[in-house]
């Protein structure tokens, strides 16, 4: 599998774009590591075959409607469903981020759900602080709150994992997730090596 992102290319994507993943991590007080951890996992996940997969999305008459798109590799209608979380909860508006709409977002809808998609897939300030509001999803529905000082690994883990998958039990990628946030918590660089030892979990 040819990946889109080495493990320096995606360092540097998140030393780029470090300023405004302290701004998200505050404004919904979500770790910079759990979002640094999210990025890196998904970046070097990425393959060849993504663009390709984005490129008939973004044609949008043709049978594939969605894909997972940008740094964070979000999907159209998961995008949608975290920011609707986000405005139920009173974390955000759809003004605050950008989105104009008269109506309430329904996945269902695919004029809907293709909104969410190009903004996720040309907006890549977009994509990240979206991306951190379905981490805040997956924790409240995961762990049932979204304090994350207060998580255990474990639960940690969890909420990792549902940002990729919708399974109640910890998988592979929840595990490495959780080892990139330590990594970035502890402010510790993990040696490219041992990022394709973790990486090689997935394959």
């Amino acid at each position: 599998m040819i990946r889109l992102f080495s493990d320096k290319k995606a360092r540097a994507v998140l030393e780029r774009e470090s300023d405004w993943i302290a701004t998200v991590s505050q404004r919904y007080n979500v770790p910079t590591a759990a979002i640094k951890a999210m990025l890196l996992q998904e970046m070097t996940m990425s393959d060849a075959l993504d663009p390709f997969a984005d490129f008939v999305a973004w044609l949008g008459f043709l049978p594939k409607k969605d894909s997972s798109t940008g740094y964070a590799q979000i999907f159209g209608y998961v995008g949608l469903n975290a920011v609707n979380y986000a405005v139920d909860h009173g974390l955000a508006t759809y003004e605050s981020l950008g989105i104009d709409v008269d109506h309430r977002l329904d996945p269902d809808n695919r004029k809907d759900v293709r909104l969410i998609w190009k903004k996720l897939h040309h907006d890549p300030h977009a994509n990240i602080e979206i991306a951190t509001l379905n981490l805040l999803a997956a924790a409240d529905e995961m762990v049932g709150s979204t304090d994350f000082d207060s998580f255990t690994p474990d639960e940690l883990k969890l909420v990792f994992t549902r940002y990729n998958a919708n399974v109640k039990h910890i998988t592979a990628y929840g595990e490495k997730a959780y080892r990139y946030y330590e990594m970035f918590q502890s402010g510790q660089e993990l040696p490219p090596a041992e990022t394709s030892r973790y990486n090689s979990l997935m394959k």
